[in-house]
């Protein structure tokens, strides 16, 4: 069976999820037959599979998968990312991660967190031939179809990962803006992508790799601060020779917190946040320091509660031994949202209060005291 091509995969998909089909199907639909046969024959656009057909390892914690969807992958932009899907111990988890696109392959690239089941299982478990499944892409973190003059790329860490998708896909399409890349990180030995961060460098002239290692050999040392701003933009001559103007280039960062928003206010100083883009790989943890408001959650379809604190209500859901789904962690995917029945709750991102009667997102969502909710 030829399903290579998109146009044989939609005759071959409108014919096999026909109503007919699945009602001889029943109750189970084709779907669950096909899957059986071969995993890949999938007919879910929601969880696609995906061959993994190489791993290569970045640093000692950090690995890259390289992926063949199967003929519903619907492409994606650099900078976006995707739910992966991936079963261990016999309960399906899901995490988020910044897609790439390389020699005709997409991968996603996986740093080990310590406290992360998921990433230390994909790091140490998976192996080559592997199936994992993938969420269609997601995120508005990407380049505008009308490429700046200039741009100023930030990064920490994994951070790096939607930064290099769209760095690379900046200049391969023929980009001739300068572009400087200022990367945070422990050292060289931990840095992800560092030999091809420096064949860019070498390759690209109007590209500047400005790395700042916390061991101190780096060209920077330290924290982002104004001087490492400063540094960055006379790489790409943006300082007017003539009148000591400062002309800001469009900046996309990536990182924790601390670093968004030191980044965020030299721009809001400077008169121009609308050219201030940021993308979080970590959950905020709070918005400032312990509410002071304690008070009991009630799991009401779990007949269960539990004394509440300052975290957000997925992770006090998981400390109590319920399971609710989750993705990214982060407040994007919507993964974890939940009817909450009564309560208050303060959006950890936006900082916004909401009470009573309403869809949260766990995963971003503080209590205010009470809060009931049907999971």
């Amino acid at each position: 069976m030829n399903l290579s091509t998109k146009p044989a995969r939609r005759t071959w998909r409108r014919i096999a999820d026909s109503r007919v089909i699945n009602a001889l199907a029943a109750p189970n639909g084709i779907g669950r037959y096909l899957e059986v046969l071969n995993p890949m024959w999938s007919l879910d656009q929601t969880r696609i599979p995906a061959y993994i057909t190489a791993i290569r390892r970045e640093t000692k914690d950090t690995v890259t998968l390289e992926l063949r969807p199967n003929g519903d992958w619907p492409g994606f932009r650099p900078g976006q990312f995707c739910q992966l899907y991936i079963e261990i111990n016999g309960r399906l988890h899901s995490r988020s991660y910044s897609l790439k696109r390389r020699a005709g392959r997409i991968s996603v690239t996986v740093k080990a967190q310590a406290d992360g089941l998921v990433s230390r299982y994909i790091n140490s478990q998976l192996k080559v031939g592997d199936i994992i499944r993938l969420s269609p892409p997601m995120g508005d973190f990407v380049l505008p179809e009308l490429l700046p003059d200039a741009l100023l790329m930030i990064a920490a860490g994994s951070g790096i990962t939607p930064i290099m998708a769209m760095l690379e896909a900046a200049l391969k399409r023929g980009y001739k803006g300068g572009v400087t890349l200022l990367y945070y990180n422990r050292s060289e030995a931990d840095t992800v992508f560092h030999a091809r961060l420096l064949k860019l460098a070498s390759t690209y002239s109007n590209f500047s790799l400005l790395p700042v290692f916390s061991d101190g050999t780096g060209k920077l040392n330290g924290h982002f601060s104004q001087q490492h701003l400063l540094t960055a933009l006379s790489f790409q001559n943006n300082l007017s020779a003539h009148t000591g103007a400062l002309t800001l280039p469009e900046c996309f960062v990536c990182g924790p917190e601390a670093l968004i928003q030191a980044v965020s206010d030299e721009y809001q100083l400077l008169g121009h946040s609308e050219k201030f883009h940021a993308e979080r790989f970590k959950a905020v943890t709070s918005t400032s320091g312990d509410t002071g408001a304690v008070g009991t959650l009630i799991f009401k379809n779990s007949q269960s509660e539990v004394s509440s604190d300052s975290r957000n209500l997925l992770e006090q859901a998981e400390a109590a031994g319920l399971q609710p789904q989750s993705g990214c962690r982060m407040g994007i995917c919507h993964s974890c949202s939940c009817l909450k029945t009564d309560g208050s709750v303060r959006n950890m991102n936006s900082g916004e209060v909401s009470h009573g009667e309403e869809y949260i997102r766990l995963c971003i969502s503080q209590p205010l005291g009470d809060v009931s909710l049907a999971i």
